[in-house]
């Protein structure tokens, strides 16, 4: 182990060599899936002119500005579930799994459907959401079905509800409840760790040459 990892602050509460191994493996995993989700090739604005729209060089600008907010968004979105996904004790589901879910625990006691912000859903996506995870329930009713919001609405006293759905209860876990939940190991909650090496880990790839 380098000097680098003795300092780093995901070391501090590390008393025993094999919660060490566990959080360097960890900690590997996790800047190998921000570096490749960063440096993956972006999709280029391509703008198309309508009969009645703005189609002003300054609106252009504006428009390419909030294409790139959206997708650094989404960007955010496919991080959050590789972090939280590859902490001890869970998977990520990745793409294409027949649940159709984002994480698991890998004792299978529960199961999430993650969603970057409070505001990403209508009516609508909600209901999808309730229905895939009362649909898994259905073939798994030991598991608990729960819908993680990483960024809550600002404000937001309730973090954890129990919502009903087909007859299902189904969790609702938003912000630091859903952090500590799956990032406590050995009695000790890591998620200011976590989170702390994050952002400096995708800094460093937003500003590293390529």
């Amino acid at each position: 182990m380098d000097q680098q990892e003795v300092s780093d602050p995901l070391w501090e509460c590390c008393e025993t060599p094999r919660r060490r191994k566990c959080l360097c493996s960890y900690k590997r995993a996790v800047k190998s899936a921000i570096e490749k989700i960063l440096h993956a090739d972006k999709v280029e604005y391509q703008h198309e002119e309508t009969m009645f729209g703005d189609n002003s060089e300054e609106n252009i600008c504006r428009l390419r500005t909030a294409f790139e907010v959206k997708q650094e968004k989404m960007q955010e979105g496919y991080i959050a579930q590789k972090v939280l996904g590859l902490f001890y004790g869970w998977e990520d589901l990745g793409t294409g799994h027949d649940s159709g879910l984002d994480i698991r625990k890998k004792n299978s006691t529960i199961i999430f459907e993650l969603k970057n912000n409070y505001n990403t859903c209508n009516s609508g996506s909600q209901k999808a959401i309730l229905d895939k995870l009362a649909r898994y329930n259905a073939r798994h009713p030991n598991t608990i079905c729960a819908w993680g919001i990483i960024n809550p609405k600002p404000g937001c006293k309730k973090l954890v509800q129990s919502l009903r759905h087909d007859g299902v209860e189904i969790v609702k876990i938003q912000g630091e409840s859903l952090f500590e939940l799956v990032f406590t190991y050995e009695h000790h909650d890591y998620s200011k760790e976590v989170v702390d090496f994050v952002k400096q880990t995708m800094y460093r790839a937003r500003t590293a040459p390529l």
